[in-house]
């Protein structure tokens, strides 16, 4: 299976660290943050990676380099308006992937071994939300996208403002090509500017559904402020 991986943002919410260098670069006890994320993908067999790139693309291109040394096939997709809402590299990717099922996750997540493991099993072919009903830190919460789960193991809803959820969203998804076609018809009427929840949505109310794996358990973390850094690095000297 081949993963997308978001890596365009300018990271504003993290400067001055991110004026001179791209927030995936920055380091998380002495290592920048995409290693981390490229390792754990490469130890469960994903492999095959494609990192949408925008600003400062050039930094992490010469880092990443073909992913030769995290035993990797890396494959770069521009995103030209990186600093529009994140559901543009989403797109940007969507000639790169075709029309198989794929995964995606962000640069600027730390996810573990288990959330992968956990969506991989299930061997699902359906849109796919990993979701977290115990979320309690401060990097997950601070600002987190809220998810309203049903009985039946399938999302309804989704959003950073929502007033009733019950679990939050992990950053970690399996998508088929209904999120093109729903981001498609949202284009169709004028909406270019889609965030991801935006997107999701879409794919939701097309009727398509979006099921919810449940990680809760599983470690992770979103790195967007300098203290969401320093409690990562906090966190993982306590591990």
């Amino acid at each position: 299976m081949r993963c997308v991986i978001l890596a365009a943002g300018d990271g504003s919410r993290l400067a001055p660290l991110t004026l001179q260098h791209p927030k995936p670069l920055l380091h998380v006890l002495g290592r920048p943050l995409i290693d981390y994320t490229l390792e754990t993908l490469v130890a469960v067999g994903i492999c095959d990676l494609i990192l949408v790139v925008g600003y400062q693309q050039e930094q992490i291109r010469d880092w990443v380099g073909d992913g030769h040394r995290y035993g990797a096939r890396v494959n770069y997709v521009p995103n030209p308006n990186f600093e529009l809402e994140n559901a543009q590299s989403l797109y940007a990717a969507r000639h790169a992937v075709a029309d198989l099922p794929f995964m995606l996750t962000m640069a600027d997540h730390m996810i573990s071994k288990d959330i992968v493991h956990m969506l991989l099993t299930r061997r699902l072919q359906t849109d796919t939300l990993c979701v977290d009903r115990r979320a309690s830190s401060a990097p997950q919460l601070s600002d987190a996208t809220r998810v309203w789960v049903n009985s039946h193991g399938h999302i309804r809803q989704i959003g950073k403002g929502l007033a009733h959820w019950n679990a939050v969203d992990t950053g970690v998804f399996l998508f088929t090509s209904a999120v093109f076609d729903a981001m498609d018809a949202l284009r169709a009427q004028g909406k270019f500017n889609l965030n991801l929840s935006q997107s999701v949505t879409g794919v939701i109310e097309r009727g398509n559904g979006l099921q919810a794996c449940d990680v809760s358990g599983a470690w992770w973390t979103d790195v967007d402020t300098l203290e969401d850094l320093q409690n990562v690095e906090a966190e993982l000297n306590r591990r």
